[in-house]
């Protein structure tokens, strides 16, 4: 006797690597303190690329990649306004 086969599944499974998020993640926590364009925007790119790889942690990397954009930005601004009085 015979057992039938899983039953079919539609579109690509979700990727069980979670690699390129857990660099993005990592370049996202990077970029709150230093160099918030070039480190924020590699995390933004390595959460979306995750995200078309459907890894599980691809929204995480894409909100903290943003976060660190714009917390690093502000963190930034804030510092250089009061080092040189504005």
């Amino acid at each position: 006797m015979s057992y039938p086969g899983p039953p079919y599944q539609q579109g690509r499974p979700a990727n069980d690597s979670n690699t390129l998020s857990i660099v993005g993640i990592v370049l996202g926590a990077i970029a709150f303190l230093f160099c918030p364009p070039g480190f924020g925007i590699a995390g933004l790119i390595c959460g979306l690329v995750a995200k078309s790889k459907q890894e599980r942690l691809a929204g995480t990397a894409i909100g903290v990649s943003i976060a660190g954009i714009v917390i690093g930005m502000a963190i930034g601004y804030l510092f250089f306004r009061g080092m040189y009085g504005g």
